[in-house]
């Protein structure tokens, strides 16, 4: 069972049941579909730039592969706390991955990238991936490039076994020079 460690400045997380995979938990809360607007941000334009997160739950730095298991970070506002605290699934039906809130927006950031300007309401900011390797221009145009138009729909609180498409980091370093985006390689 998932705690939020007795930190009192953190919401408590929703109540979770083992599942029969130790790195692995499921929410005892029925799936709810919302429309929502969603951004990405990545190793250049992370505040400050790098992996770190505000509360990791499943990793220690942002990352995942968008599995259910290994759902990759994601930051919303701090006003979110009560309906969306830490720990929290979602599903992305249009990117097809899974992902946890581990992190905080915020508007300190580098300004760039899709979310650089904070979130507000319902707004999901998703972990995009890279590395002090990767090409900032690349990172921040693959945010650009995927973010949508709008509110979307987004699942919280999902069940195992939706499709996976492209399970691993969103944006890669490979192939050079600029990577690769959602599978595909820019340029």
């Amino acid at each position: 069972v998932l705690t939020s460690c007795s930190q009192s400045a953190n919401p408590a997380l929703p109540p979770f049941a083992p599942s029969s995979k130790t790195s692995c938990y499921v929410a005892k809360i029925d799936p709810t579909t919302v429309k929502a607007t969603i951004t990405f941000y990545g190793w250049p334009d992370n505040a400050p730039p790098g992996n770190k997160i505000a509360h990791g739950v499943v990793h220690k730095h942002a990352g995942g592969d968008g599995t259910y298991c290994n759902p990759t970070t994601f930051a919303t506002e701090r006003a979110n706390n009560k309906q969306i605290p830490y720990g929290t699934k979602i599903y992305v039906p249009f990117l097809k991955q899974y992902f946890v809130r581990e992190d905080l927006c915020t508007t300190s950031g580098p300004p760039t990238g899709s979310g650089s300007n904070g979130c507000y309401e319902l707004w999901f900011d998703l972990w995009i991936g890279g590395n002090g390797a990767s090409r900032k221009h690349a990172v921040v145009w693959c945010e650009r490039h995927l973010t949508p138009n709008g509110q979307v729909d987004v699942i919280l609180y999902p069940k195992d076994g939706l499709p996976v498409a492209h399970p691993g980091p969103i944006y890669r370093n490979k192939p050079p020079p600029d990577g690769s985006c959602y599978g595909k390689p820019e340029g």
